[in-house]
């Protein structure tokens, strides 16, 4: 992406929460030293959908001089490539890989909040993160095989660092790490997904992005 392509006005639309898809695009955008607007009133939010302005019902949605964004992958991808925290074009591979990390956390997120909304929402998180049978142990199974798999601390790989891959795994396994309702072993168990939130952790930037925001 050239600087010619680069937004003059970024405005980040999310809910007034601590959650990975508003602090993925947040802390990308922090790290990389794009100034944005971080727009979470309630009112504001009502409005853009008012106007028709948020596609599918819900956000993150980001406002790029004036055009319309949605779905955090989609949202990702962008806020990765006005940097350097998107995989080059000259590894369409590694490109597909970041995008697949990112709907991966989708689905591991989705699959949580369904045992949230179970009437047995304990029964339910145990046969979720059953290893044989469980729905959220697939998908943290499958999400945990798909990253670092050339032996380093970064999802995509050495080559590509920091990504918004890492930036998203972080932020999930944040929230899942601090998740009452699952045991600490179950989500440290698995190992890959485990390093990259140690890794991200240590980044001063991601530190002071902790305190600023």
């Amino acid at each position: 992406m050239t600087k010619a392509d680069i937004p003059t006005s970024i405005k980040l639309y999310y809910y007034n929460a601590s959650f990975w898809r508003g602090d993925t695009l947040r802390s990308a955008l922090y790290l990389q030293g794009f100034p944005f607007e971080n727009i979470h009133d309630k009112e504001k939010l009502d409005e853009l959908k008012a106007k028709g302005k948020v596609p599918f019902g819900t956000f993150p949605v980001l406002e790029l001089d004036g055009k319309i964004l949605a779905q955090t992958p989609a949202c990702a991808a962008f806020v990765g490539k006005l940097g350097d925290m998107y995989p080059s074009n000259d590894d369409p591979f590694a490109q597909a890989n970041c995008d697949e990390i990112i709907c991966g956390c989708n689905d591991v997120t989705d699959t949580t909040f369904s045992a949230f909304k179970a009437e047995d929402k304990k029964a339910a998180m145990e046969k979720d993160i059953d290893p044989k049978e469980g729905r959220l142990h697939m998908h943290l199974n499958g999400l945990n095989s798909i990253v670092c798999k050339d032996g380093s601390e970064f999802a995509c790989g050495k080559d590509h660092g920091l990504t918004v891959a890492d930036l998203a795994v972080f932020w999930m396994f944040s929230w899942l790490k601090g998740n009452a309702m699952l045991p600490s072993g179950f989500v440290l168990s698995f190992a890959n997904l485990k390093k990259i939130h140690g890794n991200v952790e240590k980044n001063e930037k991601i530190q002071a992005f902790k305190k600023e925001y």
